[in-house]
């Protein structure tokens, strides 16, 4: 009498999604641009992907599904995308740039026929949902690891910023040191001139 195979037990790894925004209304309904564009999308995931120990675990519509042993290189993964996207739309018309959503989330997973299942992609798949386009959006339990690395800190957001879509997990926003540089200094430009017409 055969055994029955046992129960896979889950396995503990960050999960990441990535997807293709549109970028102005020119790029709907064409369908050889967007082909044009996810086929780019492709190259560079592929291409960052291996330094960072990352899996394909497969493509989507409009963008893939990866897996990382843990959050740290998660992040890595994604901040590296996020800049080779921006430096590649600094050389592209407009009409041919793109931007990426790109959500992670560290938690349980179940492996089968070289696919992942749980909670843990569910999460993933609905914070890569809330991300803005050209941003990466991570979990608590991502964001944590990224703690007291050589890597831009993540910002909470708040309810406001989700519009008021309620996770079970916190949501924090990781971005390039440049991007948050910017804007730090353009609030305190905002400040400076609100002051000035203060005084006046």
């Amino acid at each position: 009498m055969a055994e029955s195979p046992e129960p896979e037990s889950p396995q503990v790894v960050a999960i990441m999604f990535t997807a293709m925004a549109v970028v102005g209304a020119h790029t709907l309904g064409d369908e050889s641009l967007e082909l044009a564009l996810g086929e780019e999308h492709g190259r560079l995931v592929r291409e960052l992907l291996p330094p960072q120990g990352g899996r394909e675990v497969k493509v989507l519509e409009d963008g893939f599904l990866l897996e990382f042993d843990c959050g740290l290189p998660a992040v890595r993964f994604g901040l590296a995308l996020q800049q080779a996207v921006a430096e590649r739309n600094q050389l592209a018309p407009p009409e041919r740039r793109m931007e990426l959503r790109i959500g992670a989330h560290l938690g349980p997973v179940l492996h089968r026929d070289g696919d992942v299942f749980g909670e843990g992609v569910n999460l993933a798949a609905r914070i890569e949902a809330l991300a803005q386009p050209g941003s990466l959006y991570v979990s608590e339990a991502v964001a944590r690891e990224v703690q007291g690395h050589l890597l831009p800190s993540a910002v909470r957001l708040g309810r406001a910023a989700l519009k008021n879509i309620h996770l079970p997990v916190a949501v924090f926003r990781v971005e390039p040191r440049a991007r948050r540089h910017r804007a730090t200094l353009f609030a305190r430009v905002r400040s400076f001139v609100a002051q000035l017409h203060r005084r006046s």
